[in-house]
C-alpha cells in the first residue's frame, strides 16, 4: 500500500482539521480570553511610530551577549516589564493567512497518511488505525508547540484542545476510510 492509496482519507481530514480551525477562532469563544488589549495602546502605539522602530521581532530587555547579560543595566531591567514584541510591516492578509494555514493541514494530512502507509497494511481494522493516526495527529497538531512556549511564554491551552480535537478527527476518518485489503 501506498500514500497515494490514503488520498480520500487525506483529503478529507486536511478539509476537517481546517474548517475546525476556522470554526474555532472565528465562532468559538474559547481563544477570545488569550488575546487581551493592552491599556496603554494609544501610548504604546504613538511611541512606536514617534521613535520610527521597524518591523521586527524584539524582546526586553535585550542582551547581544553574555557579558551584556552580567551588566548591572541590564539586571537593573530584567527587574522591569519583560517581554516580547512583534511589529509587522504590513497588516495581516487574511486571504494568504487562510490560505497558508489550509496547505499546513494539508500537508499534515499527507504526511500522518504517509506515515499510516508505512506502519499499517491495507485492511487493517479500525482500532489500530484511529490509534496510529490520532496519535500522529497529535505529533502534528499538538507537540510543536512546546519549544516555542518554553522559550517564548505563551498561552496555548485551549491550541492543545484544538490539537487532540483535529488529531482525532484524523484518526477517525483514516479509520473510517481505510482501504480493504
Amino acid at each position: 500500500m501506498t500514500v497515494f492509496d490514503l488520498w480520500l482519507p487525506i483529503v478529507l481530514s486536511g478539509l476537517a482539521t481546517h474548517v475546525l480551525s476556522s470554526i474555532s477562532w472565528m465562532v468559538m469563544p474559547h481563544h477570545k480570553p488569550e488575546w487581551i488589549k493592552m491599556p496603554a495602546e494609544d501610548e504604546v502605539q504613538g511611541l512606536i511610530e514617534a521613535k520610527g522602530i521597524p518591523a521586527g521581532q524584539y524582546m526586553f530587555p535585550f542582551a547581544s551577549s553574555p557579558e551584556e547579560m552580567q551588566s548591572p543595566e541590564f539586571k537593573r531591567k530584567q527587574g522591569q516589564c519583560k517581554g516580547m514584541l512583534v511589529l509587522w510591516q504590513t497588516p495581516l492578509n487574511m486571504g494568504v493567512a487562510i490560505a497558508k494555514t489550509f496547505s499546513f493541514f494539508m500537508i499534515a494530512a499527507f504526511v500522518i497518511g504517509y506515515l499510516a502507509s508505512l506502519a499499517l497494511p491495507a485492511g487493517e481494522s479500525f482500532s489500530p488505525v484511529i490509534q496510529f493516526v490520532t496519535t500522529a495527529g497529535l505529533l502534528a497538531h499538538c507537540s510543536a508547540h512546546f519549544p516555542h512556549v518554553f522559550w517564548f511564554r505563551r498561552r496555548i491551552a485551549m491550541e492543545l484542545v484544538d490539537g487532540v480535537v483535529y488529531a482525532f478527527v484524523t484518526g477517525l476518518l483514516f479509520a473510517l476510510l481505510w482501504p480493504a485489503a
